[in-house]
């Protein structure tokens, strides 16, 4: 098993636009061996305030091991990607899932662009 950060992935391959906005902020794990087909659980009816987070193949201490679905307390502003393999060049490739920012982290880059226009007008504020 290779762990390697899919931002330095991104970056060697060239890939940055090509891929989607949530993808660079993940673990990519290499495995030589497929996983084992999904197991077919019961979504139990939602709860208020709460997202499911169904079941998925983890690959601990070289083996693949069920991780059960669950609920998780929702997080405002945030969506759950799951876990996914793929398959390319003979190999498999994990790529963890986890909580991301809605819109690809867009807010979070308006806000920013936001505070450096406001430090730039506070900046020239100064020189009168």
């Amino acid at each position: 098993m290779k762990r390697i950060p899919l931002s330095s992935l991104v970056v060697a391959l060239g890939l940055g636009a090509a891929l989607p906005a949530w993808s660079v902020l993940h673990d990519v794990i290499v495995l030589g061996s497929a996983p084992p087909a999904p197991r077919l659980e019961d979504h139990p009816q939602d709860r208020a305030g709460s997202v499911w987070i169904p079941g998925y193949w983890d690959y601990r201490n070289s083996e693949y091991v069920w991780v059960g679905g669950h609920f998780e307390p929702a997080r405002s502003g945030y969506v759950y990607v799951p876990p996914r393999y793929e398959q390319a060049d003979g190999r498999w490739r994990m790529y963890a899932g986890g909580w991301e920012e809605e819109h690809g982290g867009l807010r979070s880059k308006i806000r920013e662009k936001k505070d450096r226009v406001k430090g730039r007008v506070a900046n020239d504020g100064d020189n009168d």
